[in-house]
């Protein structure tokens, strides 16, 4: 099962290492349409680009097209499997339309960082040779190989709580689960027997979604600080809000959360709680030192809650890249280290 752009070997992947609306059409950019994005940043473009700055732009373009990757899947189903389809909508009718425009906007964010890396001399981050986990089974999915499993998740929510109260984890702090979804499918594997097996699954979907986007708020916020150059600075601190605007989109679809139980699942219910669910804006919280005035931040932003390393370990831990090879795990490991460890060049 191959994903349908050009391959390239795992080899020199690890040598380097160290559409639309509502369809599933556009594809990765191909190495050829890359070159010729580059050629468009002109031939002064990263004159003061750090090896550091390298560094990041490496792991963020891998983490975009982990991100794509997870992205693709769930369009797929949202749009062609009905009765997915219908359960994402009980939630809230926009959701499918929010899970493909963000599948499109991690490809882009994945391209143009690619392409710049070319422009600068350096090659693209190409996890293609990695593509061998299966697709799922399930009606309305493609069958080609993906990067990313999510058949058996451990979704994070502490998120929740966190962004509700005055407490920021780089200050220690922890937060409550306030559903606990451990080792289950976001996605559909097989034909529905019945609509409520398919609500338990997009009542689960719809957390993931919003942990993704809020785990990718914090890595940027933690790796913009680490840059040197000011094209890579203009490339993160751009790109980094988006995040943040899907994190803020999947977590106000939360508010159509009702309560559902089964298969030891249990979702309260958030339709019927607003002063807890339209509670969406981040609270003010410690940030910087203790003792400063609370401030209403994206936390966490320290390197060893939300850097490169912190998030690919989450990633890891939530299942997400069950049945990946050591290869691969090494290879993002080695990415984030390489990024967690870039320092200001001046």
């Amino acid at each position: 099962m191959r994903h349908p752009s050009d391959q390239r070997s795992r080899r020199a992947f690890l040598t380097r290492a160290g559409g639309a609306s509502l369809g599933v059409a556009s594809l990765l950019a191909t190495r050829g349409e890359l070159d010729a994005a580059a050629a468009a940043f002109g031939s002064n473009v990263g004159q003061d680009v750090t090896a550091g700055d390298i560094a990041i732009l490496k792991f963020l373009a891998a983490a975009e097209l982990v991100e794509d990757d997870l992205w693709q899947q769930y369009c797929e189903l949202a749009v062609n499997n009905r009765p997915f389809r219908r359960a994402l909508g009980a939630i809230d009718p926009a959701l499918v339309r929010y899970i493909c425009d963000d599948r499109d906007d991690e490809r882009s964010h994945a391209n143009l960082i690619n392409a710049f890396l070319i422009a600068i001399g350096e090659q693209p981050v190409d996890l293609d040779a990695f593509r061998t986990l299966p697709s799922s089974p399930a009606p309305g999915a493609d069958d080609y190989g993906r990067l990313t499993s999510l058949t058996r998740l451990t979704v994070d929510t502490s998120w929740y709580m966190r962004y509700r109260s005055a407490g920021n984890p780089d200050f220690g702090d922890r937060f409550d689960q306030i559903v606990r979804i451990e080792k289950r499918a976001t996605i559909p594997t097989e034909k529905f027997t019945n609509l409520f097996e398919a609500q338990l699954l997009a009542h689960s979907a719809a957390f993931h979604f919003a942990a993704i986007e809020q785990g990718g708020s914090s890595l940027y916020t933690s790796l913009i600080p680490k840059v040197t150059s000011l094209d890579v600075l203009a490339i993160l601190s751009s790109i980094g809000p988006t995040e943040v605007y899907h994190f803020s989109a999947f977590h106000k679809s939360l508010e159509g959360i009702f309560g559902l139980a089964g298969d030891g699942l249990r979702f309260p219910d958030l339709r019927n709680r607003p002063s807890l669910s339209q509670a969406i804006f981040p609270e003010p919280c410690t940030f910087l030192r203790k003792g400063l005035p609370l401030c209403s931040v994206i936390r966490p932003r320290s390197t060893e809650k939300a850097g490169a390393v912190a998030a690919a370990t989450g990633l890891v831990q939530s299942g997400l890249f069950t049945g990946q090879s050591s290869d691969f795990l090494n290879a993002v490991v080695a990415l984030a280290t390489a990024a967690d460890a870039s320092t200001r060049g001046f």
